[in-house]
């Protein structure tokens, strides 16, 4: 079976004790961790958070490609947030922040590689459901959530495309060139995207 895009990763349709853990219990310890790593910002916290990951994930048996997948789509970032700080703050607080998110990110993965869209639909409406009380839908605010998860690599994938026509092109530092193919996809993407839920009666009120 083909593994399905998430926002940091691809869910990967295996059998493992991880997969089969309650999807909202995943959540509720990857916020757990991610407060403890936001709160300290130290760097062998972090450290140590990191190699409980790991572990994890390499007890679930997921393949080391798919656990670091996460990474590979923020490092431009995490380095550009590393070299500002050593620049401005020193080599320990730019190690510091960037562990901090690295090891978010990298758990934020490990949920997403072992949890369906189906599972997300599910822990997104149940963290929506105090809502009710002020007249939210929180199955709305659910399927919100997972059509975000979905769109969010499809319009990354849009930005490469573009990016790779303009290169080859010889356009590259066009940013109309970077950009109008952008957009025209996001759009022709929401309008499938409506749609689809039309055809599925999801966009009634009720």
């Amino acid at each position: 079976m083909k593994p399905r895009a998430t926002l940091l990763g691809r869910y990967l349709p295996i059998d493992t004790w991880l997969h089969r853990a309650p999807p909202l219990l995943k959540f509720l310890v990857l916020a757990g961790l991610s407060v403890l790593v936001l709160a300290f910002r130290d760097l062998w916290l972090n450290l140590g958070v990191c190699t409980v990951v790991l572990g994890l994930g390499f007890s679930a048996r997921i393949p080391a490609r798919a656990l670091f997948s996460a990474l590979r789509a923020v490092w431009i970032l995490v380095l550009a947030l590393a070299v500002f700080h050593v620049l401005v703050n020193g080599i320990e607080a730019a190690l510091d922040v960037t562990s901090t998110i690295l090891v978010c990110v990298l758990a934020a993965g490990l949920v997403l590689v072992t949890t369906s869209l189906t599972e997300l639909l599910g822990v997104f409406t149940a963290l929506a459901r105090p809502l009710a009380v002020f007249g939210v839908r929180p199955a709305r605010v659910g399927l919100a959530a997972v059509l975000m998860v979905r769109s969010v690599p499809r319009l990354a994938g849009l930005a490469r495309t573009a990016r790779d026509s303009a290169r080859a092109r010889g356009i590259e530092r066009s940013v109309r060139a970077r950009t109008v193919p952008v957009v025209l996809g996001t759009v022709v993407h929401a309008q499938q995207t409506g749609r689809a839920l039309e055809a599925r009666g999801l966009d009634e009120e009720g």
